[in-house]
């Protein structure tokens, strides 16, 4: 695997963790290894397998491609559509298209502002996606 491909999975891991709320110790149980292993995973510094791909695929409820994904567009896309988000994402979106024009513009603010506040104060969030 190039080092480009590493370190970009192992971005999209850390991704796909901080979206859905878990910590290194609850995915790494989740499929059944050592925290420490998927802690070089998620740093790059280990190579993660194809067994282990498609564990977290499982675990994730997201396809294989989904975490091998260079273009940061279509792992938010496919996160976003994912079985585990989808009731979220539905409700949120509902919600969103019953406001106004307007409305959905403070929204859209009010939820930058809220990104801004977490960072700056060092609350662990989604990593931002390139």
């Amino acid at each position: 695997m190039k080092i480009e491909t590493q370190m970009q999975v192992a971005k999209n891991m850390r991704y796909l963790r901080n979206v859905f709320g878990y910590t290194q110790s609850e995915v790494a149980d989740g499929i059944h290894m050592c925290r420490s292993t998927y802690a070089l995973y998620e740093l790059g510094r280990k190579i993660p397998g194809a067994d282990t791909i498609v564990d977290l695929a499982d675990f994730y409820h997201v396809r294989v491609d989904t975490i091998l994904q260079s273009e940061g567009t279509k792992l938010l896309t496919d996160v976003i559509f994912s079985d585990k988000c989808k009731d979220q994402s539905i409700s949120l979106v509902d919600i969103f298209y019953q406001l106004s024009p307007y409305a959905q513009g403070c929204l859209m603010e009010r939820a930058v502002t809220l990104l801004e506040q977490e960072s700056a104060n060092g609350i662990p969030g989604v990593i931002p996606v390139a």
